[in-house]
């Protein structure tokens, strides 16, 4: 972000550039003369996986595994607890695990490792006690080296000791992050069923997440899937009843929290099995697991040592040379502040910001947005703005609506009066890029001219001042990551997602679906009215913000991104809400540039709004029966005959837009046709049966995205997983 070394410097980089030529040769003959025969360039490691077969002994070493409590191989198969009921198989605990570190991250360059775990597993019951059965097993990651904890037995799993209170945490080496499958009813389990998947961070008896199973499901042959998404922190855990085909795959997810908050970078991992006074058998038949981080790497060979020993003879040297060369530098070093020039937002003095919100007080937070939190400001009047300014690389002329006007800028030395209320909102959150997200969200909403758009009224960035790491880091000083901050106009109301969830007076119908109309006319400004189109990617009720009329203004840009008129290809990074983002989103790497996505969330909020505390398969069911109208928000009352309708054709609209597959959802601007002309609603049940998409529901424009999942059929949930 700093400008380019200006040409009196080109001696000096000249001069450095030679100086580590040399240095290299200097190296290079060094190990020349010392090493007996060149060497063989170094392979990049492989990334980590193996996969065990237990019915083939040729497919595993014994040693590569641990085996702890009642665990063994028996066969071919690996039996957790007790292998049969012939002895007694009660208050049985085994554990088994690879005997080898496992790469979770990387603590050099910080990255974390995306991993699949795929295994098939065997929970047999006694038939005699068919009805008693307990307690189950779970896939684990630990601490490395990791030992089960004595007194594990029963519903602890053999993850952690019977504890004192309510909810035990395991901390320090005792950290771990599980899948159980749970087939006994504890007094911290759910308390409707014995069967259930959960994933546990450091808890047995405070899962982050539950999916609720028939009782006794949990019992014969079943295949598992454990993935993580190293970009988007999801852990998904996924079942298949291979004996039983009549009951549906079932899925528990959550988002974990930073994984160097969870366990250290090699983990160990592996099963877990326990039964307290009921009995059932944990076999394990097959395990694979692949990570994309190779293993850890030790390299003690001869090369490294002359490495060392030929550097320090240079280092001295270049350091002296390094020095006075930074002394000349630091003479004539300036501070560079970003580009300015005439139009643009305009530019706020920290000083100010500072000021208007109590030095950032925790007083005044109001929220927190995806990238950051957000203060309440108070200006006085008489306040002069800093000159509007443009970042280099985060403005450009293309990225523009086709509405928007350049009036909010000012001329390059111009001092305006300005006074009243603001959000600002300051940037905590980097990624790759510097300040891309900033950028991002500034150029978006900056460009971006609607009544139910928060207005951006302008934006600051802290600089950092120079210090003796610049001084020596001279040549490689760029400019650090400055505080950055956008200030927006105040929307005083709060957000939509307050005075759902967390007021005791409701929003009425009427007010309700205007704030609807105006969220819809937002989003088709978005797509449609600017060219190229916005996606905003995080539409939730918490990025809703009203005034004191209701009025209802879309905000917090920071996961936006702009399409491209050459590339209706564009990839964008996978990220949203969980709950809200469209599932055709939620895999590895990278999706389509789909605006669609939007209007999944938007359905989602649809259905917030009008049924608010149902679910959207709460909802669907009720649909399919015809009893739509049964699922909306009880706190409704004296709703006349054309607000139930319109509740309604809300809800039915709510679903249509969040289908599953995205070819099959209306746009915005056909939903808006639907708020505000009344047009005609499809019937779901047979759209999901159609496979052919009719033209008016083709995708938006710039939107290519391969055919979603199969369309299930009346009688099915149309989701790809179960809920808890």
């Amino acid at each position: 972000m700093g400008s380019p070394a200006s040409s009196g410097n080109t001696p000096c980089c000249h001069l450095l550039l030679l100086l580590f030529i040399c240095l290299q040769i200097f190296v290079a003959n060094s190990l020349d003369a010392s090493a007996p025969a060149p060497a063989t360039a170094a392979t990049t490691p492989s990334p980590f996986s193996f996969s065990f077969d237990f019915s083939n002994a040729s497919t595993y070493h014994i040693e590569d595994l641990k085996f702890e409590g009642d665990a063994t191989v028996h066969g071919d198969l690996v039996d957790l607890t007790c292998n049969s009921y012939k002895k007694n198989p009660n208050s049985c605990t085994g554990r088994v695990s690879y005997r080898h570190p496992v790469p979770f991250y990387d603590n050099v360059t910080g990255e974390v490792a995306s991993f699949q775990a795929r295994f098939t597993f065997v929970i047999h019951i006694d038939d005699d006690t068919k009805n008693n059965k307990g307690d189950g097993m779970t896939f684990f990651l630990a601490s490395y080296p990791s030992t089960m904890p004595p007194n594990s037995g029963g519903g602890n799993l053999g993850m952690m000791p019977l504890g004192k209170g309510k909810n035990p945490t395991a901390f320090g080496n005792d950290r771990f992050i599980a899948v159980e499958f749970d087939t006994y009813d504890n007094s911290w389990d759910p308390n409707t069923t014995y069967d259930h998947i959960g994933i546990d961070i450091s808890s047995i008896m405070d899962s982050v997440n539950t999916t609720i199973l028939d009782s006794f499901s949990l019992n014969g042959t079943m295949t598992a899937t454990v993935t993580f998404d190293n970009t988007t922190r999801m852990l998904v855990a996924d079942l298949q009843f291979d004996d039983q085909s009549y009951n549906l795959p079932v899925r528990v997810t959550t988002q974990l929290p930073d994984p160097v908050t969870l366990l250290p970078p090699q983990v160990a991992i592996g099963f877990s099995g326990a039964t307290g006074a009921s009995l059932e058998l944990h076999q394990i038949l097959s395990w694979s697991f692949n990570s994309s981080l190779a293993p850890p790497h030790k390299d003690h060979d001869m090369k490294a040592a002359i490495i060392g020993g030929s550097l320090g003879g240079a280092v001295a040297l270049v350091v002296m040379v390094w020095c006075i060369i930074a002394c000349f530098k630091w003479t004539r070093s300036t501070s560079h502040d970003l580009v300015a020039q005439t139009g643009g937002p305009r530019r706020f003095d920290y000083r100010d910001l500072a000021s208007a919100t109590d030095n950032f007080s925790k007083q005044r937070v109001i929220g927190r947005g995806a990238f950051g939190e957000v203060y309440r400001g108070t200006f006085s009047k008489g306040l002069s703005s800093g000159a509007p300014s443009r970042e280099s690389g985060g403005f450009s002329s293309k990225e523009s609506c086709a509405s928007s006007s350049k009036d909010s800028g000012t001329s390059l030395n111009s001092k305006e009066s300005y006074g009243g209320e603001v959000a600002v909102k300051k940037i905590l959150n980097k990624i790759r890029g510097g300040n891309q997200d900033f950028f991002t969200e500034m150029n978006t909403i900056s460009e971006a001219k609607h009544r139910n758009l928060v207005k951006l009224k302008g934006w600051c960035c802290r600089d950092s001042s120079p210090n003796i790491l610049d001084f020596m880091c001279w040549c490689c000083m760029k400019k650090k990551d400055e505080e950055l901050f956008l200030v927006y106009e105040l929307v005083p109301n709060g957000n939509l997602h307050h005075h759902l969830h967390e007021t005791e007076q409701p929003i009425q119908w009427p007010t309700r679906y205007q704030i609807i109309k105006d969220i819809g006319s937002a989003l088709v400004y978005l797509h449609h009215d600017c060219a190229p189109p916005i996606l905003h990617r995080d539409i939730k009720p918490g990025n809703i913000l009203l005034d004191n009329n209701f009025n209802a203004k879309l905000a917090d840009f920071g996961l936006s991104r702009i399409g491209n008129q050459d590339n209706v290809t564009l990839m964008t990074t996978a990220v949203g809400t969980e709950g809200y983002i469209d599932p055709e989103c939620r895999k590895a790497g990278k999706v389509k540039f789909n605006l669609s996505s939007d209007v999944y969330s938007f359905g989602i909020v649809l259905l917030d709004i009008t049924c608010m505390g149902k679910s959207r398969e709460q909802v669907w069911d009720l649909y399919v029966r015809g009893r739509v109208m049964e699922a909306a928000d009880d706190r409704l009352h004296g709703c006349g005959d054309s607000d139930m309708r319109q509740m309604e054709r809300v809800a039915i609209l709510g679903l249509w837009c969040s289908l599953p597959d995205s070819r099959k959802r209306p746009t915005s601007k056909e939903a808006m046709e639907v708020l505000e002309r009344g047009v005609s609603l499809p019937d779901l049940n047979h759209l999901l049966n159609t496979t052919s998409v009719p033209s008016s529901m083709q995708q938006d424009t710039y939107t290519t995205s391969s055919s979603g999942p199969q369309a299930p059929t009346s009688d099915e949930s149309p989701f790809g997983e179960r809920h808890a």
